[in-house]
């Protein structure tokens, strides 16, 4: 299970969908972060579930931003790890966890002292721990995440060290899937290699070309505005991105499911898609169907998707009725997980992660005066 905070609050800013169990969480730690990472592999995933507490349980529910790279004692970060068990963090530029001056050496030391930070927990006296009720903390590697998508500055967390990669739209504009799995690989060894475990893309949102603004908001974080192409796209950069990493990134396509079509700026505000279940099964969801139960291969398979704060009118057919964000409309959501190719998906272990809960549309929509969330 996972936890979050925003830049200036303590306010929950990355959560895994609330519906998923243990079980099936532990098992994507399996793939991803214990083959970088000794210890967990000697235990199943049950044996590690029954080991841990409650507390454990739902802090591993949580990923978490946090500012700065100060993991000192005294630092939030290090009591949100040690004491609160969070499941990983998300690294970003805008919360200063990055800097110019040897970025890349930087990021490596701040991976591995989170990391450590982990393993820390676990290491309790043996004077102290004899006799003891409780047991150690339940050792399970963090996962770090960030969100790097090509074309440098504001897509990019990290600006300097890495391979300059083409943005998904200049990508989507070769219609070469070969180069999309290029670009996954490269940007996959390179995160590896630095202690990233979790990607946070790529964007299948489709471009909607009768849209100006919804195709503003997008930007060019899309791979385009045609459902398979964009689907072919997305299927070979998250490829790319498993094979680079040699499977120890896991990948959270976004922005499920889909929000291309959005009325108004997403961050800032609630949008709304005008579309029925009908007709985005056709276009939105079609490159998801891609990377999950019709993926044509296990490293085109997304490990899992992030849940957007988009509401849909006319999602049953009905123009007059409009959903609640789907992220917190359990009943929508359901609907479309249990679609065939995103049942047999979840059976198989994937994963549901919300967007920010601390931006602004958050908390504009639980309160408009934006006074009391």
């Amino acid at each position: 299970m996972f936890l979050s905070k925003t830049r200036s609050t303590s306010t929950l800013r990355w959560l895994v969908n609330a519906l998923l169990i243990g079980i099936i969480l532990l098992s994507s730690l399996q793939v991803t972060a214990v083959d970088a990472n000794a210890g967990l592999d000697a235990l199943s995933v049950e044996e590690v579930i029954q080991q841990m507490t409650p507390e454990e349980k739902v802090g591993q529910l949580f990923l978490i931003t946090f500012d700065g790279i100060d993991l000192g004692e005294d630092s939030k970060i290090y009591d949100l790890v040690l004491n609160n068990h969070i499941g990983g963090v998300v690294l970003r530029a805008d919360h200063d966890n990055f800097f110019e001056e040897d970025t890349l050496s930087a990021v490596y030391q701040l991976t591995s002292g989170l990391q450590n930070l982990a393993w820390q927990k676990t290491q309790v006296d043996e004077a102290v721990s004899v006799g003891a009720e409780n047991n150690p903390p339940v050792y399970v590697p963090l996962f770090i995440g960030i969100s790097q998508e090509g074309n440098g500055y504001p897509s990019d967390q990290i600006l300097a060290g890495l391979t300059a990669l083409p943005s998904a739209l200049a990508l989507g504009a070769t219609w070469n899937p070969t180069l999309a799995t290029q670009s996954g690989a490269v940007l996959g060894e390179e995160l590896s290699v630095l202690g990233f475990n979790l990607y946070l893309g790529p964007s299948l949102d489709l471009v909607d070309t009768s849209n100006v603004d919804a195709a503003y908001y997008l930007g060019t974080r899309s791979f385009g505005g045609d459902p398979y192409w964009v689907g072919e796209m997305g299927k070979a950069f998250i490829e790319g991105i498993h094979q680079g990493s040699e499977n120890k990134i896991a990948v959270i396509a976004k922005h499920f499911p889909g929000q291309g079509g959005s009325d108004r700026p997403p961050e800032e505000e609630v949008a709304t898609v005008r579309k029925s279940l009908e007709q985005l099964k056709l276009l939105e969801l079609a490159p998801f169907f891609s990377v999950t139960g019709k993926a044509t291969s296990p490293d085109a398979v997304s490990d899992g998707l992030m849940v957007s704060h988009i509401r849909y009118q006319g999602f049953q057919g009905n123009i007059r009725a409009t959903t609640k964000p789907v992220s917190f409309d359990a009943t929508a959501l359901a609907q479309l997980l249990a679609l065939d190719s995103f049942s047999t998906w979840r059976a198989d272990g994937g994963l549901m992660v919300s967007d920010s809960l601390g931006s602004r549309a958050v908390r504009r929509f639980i309160d408009p005066t934006e006074e009391t969330f």
